[in-house]
């Protein structure tokens, strides 16, 4: 029941608050980005919900359990055919004056062994416009999730707001479940027909179910300008504070971070936009040392608690190509900042490198290709840092107006904590889809 009753709240605050934003910052303004919006997001135009269901067969290896913990943590790996049943709502809906999304996915996923976790996942997203007045433009927004498995669960949000999305569930490295819920709001003060101000705030919270790993929670403010140079141009700065913690006296982190961007639409179909800036975080923890040997004889304590203050500085920022034609999508992004870890390392800088193509063959046919790699560094522990490569390939063919084949292919490879976690990963899986509306071009 406290499983259940603590699902239950994590999803209900993601449909009944604002999403917050990604642990770098928010991404300004996007009222005068009159380009083509990202992979996954469809602009202004009016979308109708789809509902689908269906089932999925698997074949995963390397599925682990968390064994152990920081340095001494060891993984208990099991390869194993599974079925899932899926189901979901996901759509956008546009009006004069208001715009609101929804995406809601649910996976039950069960193995032959038990070994293995297991059960029910879900992921939530919903955000809400408003154009207040002619200048003023307000949203709220929430996302959650509840998953059991170290890999990707979530659908593309169809907001065209600069909501930034939950830390990659990639960057897990144990298949434990988690919680992670978003919530944030804002508001965009059109000032002019070239300059627009914006302001927005949230909080979030990430939780494991095995006490070995560390919890997070935070909140952040942000503050932002944008111009526009031309009518393919724009430029802007962003000002971000935020604090997180890690509860169980694992200490608490503030940061803030300036940050300049430009973006400028290439062509009709191409969009490029690049930010930067430095981040400055403050560190307060627990951290355990070795005593002298004379003091450890004469107390008998080997070890002792001690506060580590600590100043990390860095880059923070970004860029991002985008290309949108009638059957291809094509994205290539590269991003760093700071963020509050993976359970095993605590306040962290992470650098990815994603990139995506998506292609639509004809009426009944659909392919995309992604690939993503990504390194975390620890910024107050002494560990290695940790590599994490994924790619795979996804293709969907419509066999009625109401049934489509999925099928999908991936590999990811984890490095952490030196090498002392190492182990790659391949999943395979195929299954059917029940959509009576439009394909859905992306399913988990």
């Amino acid at each position: 029941m406290k499983q259940i009753f603590t699902r239950l709240c994590f999803l209900s605050l993601a449909a009944g608050l604002p999403v917050f934003g990604q642990y770098g910052g928010f991404g300004g303004p996007s009222i005068l980005s009159r380009g083509a919006s990202p992979t996954g997001r469809t602009g202004s135009n009016p979308v109708s919900f789809n509902f689908f269901a269906g089932a999925i067969g698997s074949y995963s290896t390397n599925l682990n359990r968390f064994m152990g913990g920081g340095q001494d943590a060891s993984l208990s790996l099991r390869d194993t055919f599974g079925m899932s049943g899926v189901a979901g709502v996901q759509g956008y809906k546009s009006t004069a004056r208001s715009s609101t999304s929804l995406d809601l996915g649910v996976n039950y996923y069960r193995t032959r062994t038990r070994q293995v976790s297991q059960g029910l996942s879900e992921s939530l997203s919903v955000t809400h416009s408003r154009q207040v007045s002619r200048r003023v433009t307000w949203y709220i927004g929430a996302q959650g999730q509840s998953t059991n498995r170290a890999v990707s669960f979530a659908n593309s949000r169809y907001s065209p707001e600069p909501l930034a999305e939950l830390t990659p569930q990639q960057d897990e490295i144990f298949d434990t479940r988690t919680y992670r819920a978003n919530l944030g709001t804002g508001v965009t003060f059109q000032k002019s027909a070239r300059l627009s101000f914006a302001a927005q705030a949230g909080a979030f919270g990430n939780e494991r179910r095995s006490k070995r790993l560390a919890d997070s929670r935070g909140i952040m403010g942000n503050g932002s300008v944008q111009y526009s140079l031309t009518r393919r141009q724009y430029v802007g700065a962003s000002f971000t504070y935020g604090t997180f913690y890690f509860p169980g006296s694992y200490g608490e982190t503030s940061y803030y971070t300036p940050q300049g961007f430009y973006g400028i639409a290439l062509s009709k179909a191409w969009n490029f936009t690049v930010y930067g800036g430095l981040y400055n975080a403050r560190t307060d923890r627990l951290m355990r040392v070795q005593l002298d040997p004379f003091i450890a004889q004469l107390t008998g304590q080997t070890s002792m608690l001690e506060i580590y203050k600590g100043v990390n500085q860095g880059f923070s920022g970004g860029a991002g190509l985008y290309g949108e034609y009638r059957r291809w999508g094509m994205s290539l992004v590269a991003q760093r900042g700071i963020m509050p870890g993976n359970g095993i390392y605590l306040t962290s800088e992470m650098t990815a490198v994603t990139a995506m193509a998506s292609h639509t063959m004809g009426r009944s046919a659909t392919w995309s290709l992604m690939g993503r790699a990504a390194e975390t560094k620890a910024l107050t522990q002494t560990m290695g840092n940790a590599r994490l490569y994924s790619g795979g390939a996804t293709f969907t063919y419509r066999l009625t107006d109401y049934l489509n084949f999925n099928s999908n292919l991936t590999l990811y490879k984890t490095q952490a904590a030196g090498n002392n976690i190492k182990f790659g990963r391949f999943m395979a899986s195929a299954g059917i889809y029940f959509s009576p509306g439009e394909m859905p071009a992306h399913i988990f």
